[in-house]
């Protein structure tokens, strides 16, 4: 079934692809792709310079005959400068000829001294128009006109002449300014209208850029990609041979702006020529996403053939140089090194230096001495901790390295690669320490669970025997005397059982405490009102045992962060630590002392059995003063204790003096 349903989702899976890639794997889907792809790119780009000249000529922010006043002002100054020089040479009739068969007529004003305008020449009718500019005029006399009179006044040298040039708004004349004119009021009614053809042009350029990239490789009827004609040539000559067309391209774009004089024919050859360089750059792009897709790009490129070949020509030739080296011992290299150069030095000498003087053969002789002794010193002083790191590889800790002819940063190593032997002959003695904790705690353990087990299994076996007897006995006292021995051995039976269960739940707690899995909640709690809780809870235990305790606190309120609940089980595991190995008839002393910032709760007694252990290893699972192990303890008080201790933020501390037991609780006061 389940392989059914795999074959069924490959089976759809490949119908998907096969559907993706139906349209776009298509060679006149391509094609098509193509075309629309070139159309809206020249499209766009038209666009795009289009609305820019007009942005830069106040289509987006003007009025229309703003617009058609800034545009046709330029077309129009032509024509005035041939008016402006006919008038300066007094030929009105010539002015007037060049107003003939324009939408654009002049007039000239003279302005006289209290700055009132008189007309002495104009073609202008009067007619209203908002298309209309001034140019000042400044008569002086030449070789050929010595005076020019217009309009009956003689016109004065270095007197301020106004020449007033107005167009047409209705544009009656056929002429360049009416075409003009006409194209600028189609533009500025179309200007929102390019601007959204601009745009959306350029989402085609990028839909039809993007679907040419997918398309790139797949062909229809077959699901891997499939290499293309150039997919053979290396990646860096491909993009080094497309680049440089590119750049032929760019250079006849630019190249024709000065052979081209029309306005307009060169707006048109600019932008075919970015469309074609777009169209040529696609190509580039589908090769490229087309290696992407195969995965041959940098590996399958002309510099990584190169580049990969000197390297491991590199690498043999080297290694060939390390291997010929390394057989030669290290201050014999650096001897013959030192030689060497020395020698190159001599014939250096010898060959380029036309005399030598004595003292300075002497100083060169001194010099090389100074420098052999000095290299030979530290090629052996290299050698000697090159030994000594290889001792330690090789797991001689002891190796110890002579430093007292060693100098500087020699030495610090020296000294360093010694005591690195020391850390490894610690670890090495604490590592042997940890496996003989272990190999006490897993005998300690197997001890401490084989005993109760082994009385549960013993008395357990009685019971059966007693049990099946009493079916034969028929005297009722030998009945009564079997009855009695079930219940010891039920006694014996449910106090081991507990003994194991108590061990597992230690076990478990103190697995708890170790690896910080407890719930924690510290809160201000009075040290000295919970040591009085377990004092009174123990009191009649201890005077059962003899004991007599004696607890001393502060006078003053004492307060703490710590988790009662936790805190408590501390106080239960010493003053149980202190009931089963306390010595009889002996003082056990609590007490609660301050000491500056901090609050120390000590336990002291004296121990029945030797302390002949450390502090430390007393703090270990398993571990306790009484080696014989015929007490019921299993040794996890302490652990647990000081694992308690310690995630409430405290610090516990063990002391033996003797057969003097002290135990020491740390907390900061609040």
């Amino acid at each position: 079934m389940e392989e059914k349903l795999e074959v069924e989702e490959l089976y759809l899976s490949g119908r998907h692809k096969k559907k993706a890639y139906r349209f776009v794997g298509r060679m006149t889907a391509k094609i098509l792709v193509f075309f629309l792809l070139a159309i809206s790119c020249f499209i766009f780009l038209g666009g795009f310079f289009l609305c820019g000249n007009m942005l830069s000529s106040g289509f987006y922010i003007k009025s229309l005959n703003e617009v058609l006043g800034d545009v046709l002002y330029g077309e129009s100054r032509s024509a005035a400068h041939l008016i402006q020089n006919c008038l300066m040479e007094g030929d009105v009739e010539a002015a007037a000829e060049v107003c003939e068969g324009r939408n654009m007529d002049a007039e000239l004003v003279w302005l006289n001294d209290n700055g009132e305008e008189k007309v002495l020449w104009g073609t202008w009718d009067g007619y209203e128009t908002r298309l209309s500019f001034s140019m000042m005029l400044e008569f002086k006399k030449s070789d050929s006109v010595k005076e020019v009179w217009i309009g009956g006044v003689r016109m004065k040298e270095s007197s301020d002449y106004l020449l007033h040039i107005y167009l047409d708004p209705t544009f009656p004349e056929n002429d360049n300014l009416q075409v003009i004119a006409k194209l600028v009021t189609r533009l500025y009614e179309a200007r929102y209208l390019l601007v959204m053809i601009t745009v959306v042009c350029f989402l085609v350029c990028v839909l039809c850029f993007l679907v040419l990239m997918c398309g790139a490789g797949r062909r229809i009827g077959r699901e891997e990609v499939v290499p293309g004609v150039l997919t053979g040539v290396h990646l860096d000559v491909l993009t080094v041979g497309f680049g440089l067309i590119a750049i032929f391209f760019i250079f006849c774009i630019l190249k024709a702006e000065g052979i081209i004089d029309n306005e307009l024919l060169w707006l048109f050859w600019e932008v075919f020529g970015l469309t074609v360089l777009a169209v040529w750059l696609t190509i580039y792009c589908m090769e490229l996403a087309l290696r992407l897709k195969l995965g041959r790009c940098w590996r399958h490129s002309l510099i990584y053939v190169i580049t990969s070949w000197s390297w491991k020509f590199f690498c043999r030739v080297t290694g060939g140089i390390g291997r010929l080296l390394k057989g030669i011992p290290t201050v014999v290299m650096s001897v013959g090194i030192f030689l060497g150069i020395c020698l190159f030095e001599l014939i250096g000498i010898i060959l380029f230096v036309r005399r030598v003087e004595s003292i300075f053969g002497l100083l060169w002789v001194v010099e090389k001495g100074f420098l052999f002794l000095l290299l030979l010193y530290l090629a052996l002083t290299c050698k000697r901790l090159l030994r000594a790191s290889r001792a330690l590889s090789e797991g001689r800790e002891d190796y110890r390295v002579d430093t007292s002819m060693m100098f500087g940063d020699f030495k610090e190593h020296g000294e360093n690669l010694n005591s690195l032997g020391m850390g490894i002959s610690k670890a090495v003695a604490e590592r042997m320490k940890s496996e003989r904790l272990k190999t006490e705690l897993i005998t300690n353990v197997s001890h401490d669970l084989k005993t109760p087990l082994t009385s549960i299994i013993n008395y357990a076996d009685l019971i059966y025997e007693e049990s099946s007897c009493k079916a034969d006995e028929e005297e009722e006292q030998d009945f009564l005397a079997g009855r009695s021995k079930i219940a010891e051995y039920a006694e014996v039976l449910l106090r081991q059982s507990r003994r194991l269960k108590k061990l597992l739940e230690d076990l478990v707690e103190a697995s708890k405490a170790t690896t910080g899995n407890l719930e924690v909640n510290l809160e201000p709690c009075e040290a000295g009102v919970l040591l009085t809780q377990a004092v009174g809870e123990y009191q009649k235990k201890m005077e059962e045992k003899s004991l007599e305790l004696i607890a001393r606190q502060p006078e003053d309120t004492v307060k703490i962060m710590a988790d009662g609940r936790h805190l408590w089980r501390v106080f239960d595991n010493l003053l149980n630590n202190i009931c089963k190995y306390a010595q009889e008839n002996t003082r056990v002393y609590l007490s609660v002392e301050k000491r500056e910032e901090n609050v120390q709760i000590i336990f002291r007694n004296m121990s029945q059995y030797p302390l002949d252990i450390s502090p430390e290893e007393l703090e270990e699972r398993f571990v306790r003063g009484d080696k014989s192990r015929h007490m019921e303890g299993n040794g996890l008080g302490l652990s647990i204790a000081k694992s308690l201790v310690d995630l409430q933020g405290g610090r516990m501390e063990i002391v033996t003096d003797g057969d003097l037991f002290k135990v020491t609780l740390t907390f900061r006061i609040i």
